[in-house]
């Protein structure tokens, strides 16, 4: 930097021009920008910075991802027993969930309180409602993906956190200038304290699970590096029902690993990913006269490459599938003659190319262009997804305007979402066809005061084709002969909404509030197609607030109130009694609603530092601080006396204490 100085002298005298130089050796130019923990992108997906989970409501000593995700616009808001999340009105089946890239195909922990994630291994978390590019991943819905926190550091450090329900630890280790290591585990042990209140009156549930991960970055050089990728986690739950004479247990987990090369030069970003991911679950039946299990799994194994240079993103993938879709293997019970489904395998290879092109200065577009081959052995699909998008940004409203075409060659179905292993997945074929979607979404944000508020609204149409609809139970299980096949319905599906934010990005007091209204309307070819009805998942209005306020660097209170429209299902018009088993007429597919759905949760943090600790501190929460019976669904009961009863069910606990330490060395 040069500064110069000139020096004049009067006008009588002999005019001499002097220019003095000084040479700076460095300058320090310092300005402030209030900045949020939840960033806005233009094309409307947000990063969330995964530390601002230390301010948020810790339900039951943890404060997850996908729990939290679900207070954003535009994302549905699920009850107690239900897994997965709605993004935009699609199924949580069309959402693409993945850790660095490598998707996971059941993220949800029993109850839906925790996700396989442990917030403290991941740096950043970044959600995205709409399709907007071709370089996005097979799916018809949203995305979601966690990157590890793998930053260089000079010594050991990590976070522990010890609960009345589950424990969980995170240690990042230098190995040498050039290695990080980052290891978490967590587990829970709910029994040894919530066991009493895990008892429903008909039967005890015990229940555990347990996640790890393991993450290594190694700096070859300036512009080389490889990253190694591996988590593992399962869940074992049993449900005793003495009343029934039945015994149920399950097993369920996932276990991914990914090997990553990452070359970076001028205008130049290459990853080449070499991976493999597994789900697998296990559930089992036992009676007096019966003894059943009914598996199902699925087997990725697939390479991804992904090259940004200039205004180009283009790259390849290919996937090779093993899938298990849900058999049931019985003993003792002669009734039952199950069609045993045979293993399917899949391929799937993909281009894809995006190129971005500025118009104004603050005004972009894209368009792109992906084109898959599916290969299921005696059926091979060719697909062709476009896109396009607008996007203008000048750092104080942002604004995007984007159409995608998708396909989905994956389903997902079964009786139940509750988190239980009774979902399975299978491929697309000459039965089943590939799921289609036109999106189109406006997205809207805009900043105020000085960038400490945040103004954002979204809008969005899509049209589904080719869903599917599971319109069996339980019970088809024993007494019929199962076929999976039999027990789907099939068509259309519209998905439509809006949804707006305010939200306060930086101060002592910090959050937003958030209103959606969606729609999820199902058309189906077995009901008629002239009767449309609302998806099970349905909410059409959904209301999130969320606080966070820190008056010192001690002290920290949050809270979290969320209102819903109630889920519909479908409601029996008569009952009737047929050799002892009860047999239900029922009326039109879901045209009755639960009552609405509210929760309040409240959360508060005392932290300090110490000679040995980075920081430490005690956190005591409450879930469902009113202890407001929410309905879960409605059931039939028997009486003692014989007569039957339609009564909803609730969550057996109403509100949920849970006290937990914390640490961070």
């Amino acid at each position: 930097m040069i500064l110069c100085v000139s020096t004049f002298r009067p006008a009588l005298a002999q005019v001499e021009s002097e220019t003095q130089s000084i040479a700076l050796d460095s300058a320090v130019v310092r300005a402030w920008r209030h900045s949020s923990k939840v960033k806005l992108k233009a094309d409307g997906s947000t990063v969330w910075d995964m530390r601002l989970m230390n301010e948020l409501p810790q339900i039951l000593g943890n404060a997850d991802i996908m729990h939290y995700a679900q207070a954003m616009p535009g994302i549905q808001t699920n009850s107690e027993y239900r897994s997965g999340i709605n993004i935009q009105g699609c199924e949580a089946s069309h959402n693409y969930i993945s850790i660095y890239g490598v998707p996971l195909y059941n993220v949800n922990h029993l109850l839906g309180f925790f996700s396989a994630f442990n917030p403290t291994h991941f740096s950043t978390t970044e959600i995205s409602k709409a399709p907007a590019t071709a370089a996005r991943p097979g799916r018809i819905g949203g995305t979601l993906n966690l990157t590890p926190n793998l930053e260089s550091i000079d010594s050991i450090n990590g976070e522990i956190t010890v609960g009345l329900i589950s424990s969980q630890g995170t240690l990042r280790a230098p190995l040498g200038k050039k290695v990080v290591l980052a290891v978490s585990l967590r587990a829970a042990y709910m029994n040894l304290l919530y066991g009493k209140w895990l008892d429903t009156g008909d039967g005890q549930i015990k229940y555990s699970f347990f996640d790890s991960n393991a993450s290594l970055k190694y700096d070859i050089n300036d512009r080389h590096s490889l990253v190694l990728d591996y988590y593992g986690g399962g869940d074992k739950g049993s449900f005793l029902m003495p009343r029934y004479g039945a015994d149920m247990a399950a097993q369920w987990g996932n276990y991914a690993g990914a090997a990553h090369w990452l070359f970076k030069k001028e205008n130049l970003d290459l990853r080449n990913t070499f991976y493999t991911t597994h789900y697998r679950n296990r559930f089992k039946l036992k009676m007096a006269e019966l003894n059943a299990t009914l598996p199902s799994d699925i087997h990725e194994t697939g390479y991804k490459g992904l090259l940004h240079y200039k205004k180009w993103t283009a790259g390849a993938n290919a996937a090779y599938y093993l899938l298990h879709p849900q058999s049931i293997t019985t003993e003792g019970y002669t009734n039952i003659s199950p069609k045993t489904p045979a293993r399917q395998k899949a391929f799937e290879t993909t281009l894809f190319c995006d190129y971005r092109q500025p118009l104004a200065k603050n005004l972009a577009a894209t368009v792109g262009l992906k084109g898959t081959l599916w290969y299921t052995g005696s059926t091979t699909f060719a697909q062709a997804d476009p896109s396009a998008s607008l996007t203008f940004d000048n750092s104080k409203v942002q604004a995007s305007l984007a159409y995608a075409f998708n396909h989905q060659n994956l389903f997902q179905t079964g009786f139940t979402d509750m988190g239980l292993p009774t979902e399975f997945w299978f491929a697309a074929g000459k039965e089943h066809r590939p799921q289609r979607a036109h999106t189109l979404c406006l997205s809207t944000a805009a900043y105020f005061a000085k960038r400490r508020y945040r103004l954002s609204a979204d809008l969005f149409l899509r049209r589904l084709f080719n869903q599917i609809e599971y319109k069996g139970n339980v019970l088809d299980l024993v007494n019929t002969v199962y076929d999976y096949s039999k027990a789907l319905m099939h068509g259309q599906g519209t998905n439509y909404g809006a949804s707006i934010m305010l939200q306060k990005c930086s101060g002592k007091l910090t959050g937003w509030c958030a209103y959606t209204y969606s729609r999820a309307r199902r058309t189906l070819v077995e009901l008629g197609n002239e009767t449309t009805f609302p998806a099970n998942h349905d909410r059409p209005h959904e209301g999130n607030i969320l606080v966070s306020y820190s008056p010192n660097k001690h002290w920290n209170a949050s809270a979290t109130f969320v209102f819903a429209s109630g889920n519909p299902f479908t409601a029996p018009e008569a009952l009737c009694l047929i050799n002892n088993n009860i047999v239900c007429i029922y009326g039109p597919h879901n045209a009755n609603r639960l009552n609405p759905y509210y929760r309040l949760d409240l959360s508060a943090s005392y932290k300090w530092r110490g000679k040995l600790m980075k920081e430490q501190g005690f956190n005591v929460s409450l879930y469902n601080a009113t202890g407001h019976a929410n309905e879960l669904f409605w059931t039939i009961d028997k009486r003692a006396d014989g007569s039957f009863a339609y009564l909803p069910v609730s969550f057996i606990i109403k509100a949920l204490p849970s006290l937990s330490y914390f640490c961070k060395f």
